[in-house]
């Protein structure tokens, strides 16, 4: 089998090319649930400083609120809508 798949292991979503940094990652997501201000995304923990730092958005225990969406530090490896929790 010479072409490999992602797995759920990746650390990059397959689904997202040419995303530069986690700003553009919310932003991509905040637009495509354009008109939903209860969505809630969740970014990945070990990119969440970096998150707050060009943002400037205020850490308030692991969550913030950026572009009218509620943003939480999570266990995940790309920014996703918080769904289930």
């Amino acid at each position: 089998m010479s072409d490999l798949r992602p797995t759920h292991l990746d650390q990059r979503d397959p689904g997202k090319p040419g995303v530069r940094s986690i700003r553009e990652e919310v932003d991509r997501e905040i637009d495509a649930y354009q008109g939903l201000e209860s969505v809630v995304l969740l970014a990945p923990e070990d990119q969440w400083d970096e998150f707050i730092r060009v943002t400037g958005a205020a850490d308030r225990d692991g969550e913030t609120r950026y572009r009218g969406v509620t943003v939480r530090r999570g266990a995940v490896t790309a920014v996703v809508a918080q769904e289930g929790f």
